[in-house]
């Protein structure tokens, strides 16, 4: 018998809610579709699109591998938690993705997520896997997540909500908390740290976050950071309390490390402050200069650019005189005889110019040629 059997596909339901993104979500759609080697199902939730246009962009995505649930606004966290609740009871999933309407997943995420928790020794404690992120349109480059640290979780947010994820895992902690006004996926990453269970990293670029935008929801939290990163230290009061020491050092640890711990009566870190007086003051001089040079460029090139057109109107202008165009052709039946015979030529063309009248062996001159 043979020893090897393969192990079966697992079912993975790709949740992605949508508010206003219906220019978006199809693409969405397509890279979940485009997994490789996945039973890939998706669950899109219009979460109450008001633009007029999204609700019926995401009904057209309807088929056998897409489901589409419309509901009244209400926000990330109940969106998800809801296209949760109806793949549980359509294809009974084993592992979750969510993903926001308007970012993309690289082919092989799924495989290579999946393969990341089969690959780990402990795989009861895995909750998720997750990878690194790659930035596009307003945004640039790759967001090089850190791997799994849970003293580190509590300090600021790992990775991105987009992850494979345990439904199993998932349930246990009761989904998404649909009472916080924002930082739901760190709220939820940081629960199932309570509970044991760990994350892994892959450390490939495997998802897309497209930045078409300077107001997501991304920097709405970010903005209110300190409020809620107070709302999640009081959710979860006794697991700061228990690491309370080790937080502060750790935290001190890394102001150090950052060249951060050195303030004045500012309250802002030396370094920081000469890393902004070079935004604020030195880069925009730069820009100047080089805007300069580019100014001086510009008109370096539309000068040559100027004369080069002056050379070929006044030749064009030259060659249009119906003398000059006779001149042209007799050299060019002269050049093709032999060489006796063009000579002959050359002298009867010099006797005959000796019997023109002054001036009349040149085409008359206007008093300048046209300008370009």
């Amino acid at each position: 018998m043979p020893t090897d059997v393969p192990t079966p596909t697992p079912k993975i339901a790709a949740i992605v809610p949508c508010f206003n993104h219906g220019r978006f979500v199809a693409e969405a759609v397509r890279s979940c579709l485009a997994q490789l080697e996945s039973d890939l199902f998706v669950v899109i939730v219009d979460d109450g699109s008001t633009d007029g246009t999204t609700p019926e962009a995401c009904a057209r995505l309807a088929s056998d591998l897409v489901r589409i649930v419309h509901q009244p606004n209400s926000g990330p966290a109940i969106a998800r938690n809801r296209g949760v609740r109806e793949a549980a009871r359509w294809v009974q999933p084993e592992f979750l993705i969510f993903l926001d309407a308007d970012d993309l997943l690289e082919p092989c995420f799924a495989r290579d997520l999946v393969g990341a928790i089969n690959a780990d020794p402990d795989q009861a404690s895995v909750s998720h896997a997750y990878c690194q992120e790659r930035l596009t349109e307003l945004g640039t480059g790759i967001w090089h997540v850190p791997a799994w640290d849970p003293l580190l979780l509590l300090i600021t947010n790992l990775h991105p909500v987009t992850a494979l994820v345990r439904r199993s895992h998932f349930e246990a902690v009761g989904g998404f908390d649909e009472t916080i006004p924002g930082y739901e996926d760190w709220d939820l990453w940081i629960r199932m740290s309570e509970r044991g269970f760990r994350g892994v990293r892959v450390r490939e670029p495997l998802f897309v976050w497209r930045r078409h935008s300077h107001s997501t929801r991304v920097f709405t939290d970010i903005a209110r950071h300190d409020e809620l990163y107070k709302a999640i230290i009081e959710r979860h009061r006794p697991l700061f309390d228990r690491h309370a020491i080790d937080l502060i050092a750790r935290s001190n640890e890394m102001l150090r490390t950052f060249d951060a711990n050195w303030i004045d009566e500012t309250g802002f870190p030396k370094p920081l402050q000469y890393l902004w007086k070079i935004r604020d003051e030195i880069v925009p001089e730069l820009h100047l200069q080089l805007a300069g040079a580019r100014s001086q460029a510009e008109q370096a090139s539309a000068a040559l650019r100027h004369s080069i057109n002056s050379e070929a109107a006044t030749k064009a202008w030259y060659e249009s005189f119906a003398a000059v165009r006779f001149y042209r052709a007799w050299r060019r039946l002269v050049d093709r005889l032999p060489r006796p015979l063009s000579a002959g030529a050359n002298a009867s063309m010099r006797a005959a110019k000796s019997f023109l009248p002054a001036g009349r062996a040149a085409a008359p001159t206007p008093t300048a040629p046209p300008t370009p």
